[in-house]
């Protein structure tokens, strides 16, 4: 082979290496990028996953928090409950013992129907008026009805009802037409006042919440 057919040959063999070496490093800018573009890809996923997971916690325990929070309250709304109705059958019991103790003594509890007759009274429109008891007060109110209504409300004409009413004492005044009537038994005022011992116990429980003030007793 003749010097210029040899450096033909090797022109083209370092021109083959060349082109091998170009391609070599195509290949592996190649490879180089989507690797990288691979692990972007992989950190990108793991980012989302963790922060599907992280909600996916933050979710749990907001659920479990408002369980946590609604059964804690729901046992808190209980206990109350459960105060209010023992403070309610307390005022109950006080409110009896305080009405045995008043009709147990004669002087006071009639000085008291007289302050009730003559509150009705006032109260209710001009016209003849009629007073109801229950049957034990009848029995003893009956002979002294005139000296009592005179005493409480002289200017007015109540008569004492025959017949008995219901409750454990006190005294109703009607107008003739029972179009308007002041229940002062004691079951009525209980009645009448049922709201301000209500506020009274709320009071209790809540005292920072609750401004007004109640009166929670019996006959006043």
């Amino acid at each position: 082979m003749s010097d210029s057919g040899e450096d033909q040959l090797r022109s083209l063999e370092q021109a083959i290496m060349a082109r091998a070496g170009e391609l070599a490093q195509e290949f592996t800018d190649k490879a180089s990028r989507q690797r990288d573009s691979i692990l972007r890809d992989t950190a990108e996923r793991l980012h989302i996953a963790e922060e599907r997971e992280v909600l996916v916690a933050k979710a749990d325990a907001e659920r479990h928090f408002r369980r946590v929070t609604q059964a804690s309250e729901l046992k808190m709304q209980a206990r109350l409950d459960q105060l209010r109705w023992e403070m309610v059958q307390t005022v109950q019991a006080r409110l009896a013992e305080r009405i045995r103790s008043l009709t147990s003594d004669r002087d006071s509890y009639r000085q008291w129907l007289a302050t009730m007759i003559a509150d009705a009274a006032e109260r209710l429109p001009a016209g003849e008026l009629t007073a109801e008891v229950n049957a034990d007060d009848l029995g003893w109110l009956a002979a002294e009805w005139d000296a009592l209504s005179r005493e409480a409300a002289p200017d007015r004409q109540i008569t004492l009802a025959e017949n008995p009413t219901w409750g454990s004492g006190g005294i109703r005044l009607r107008t003739s037409d029972n179009r308007a009537q002041v229940d002062n038994r004691f079951e009525g005022r209980a009645a009448r006042f049922a709201a301000n011992i209500q506020r009274a116990i709320l009071q209790q429980l809540f005292p920072a919440g609750i401004n007004a003030s109640a009166r929670s007793g019996g006959p006043q």
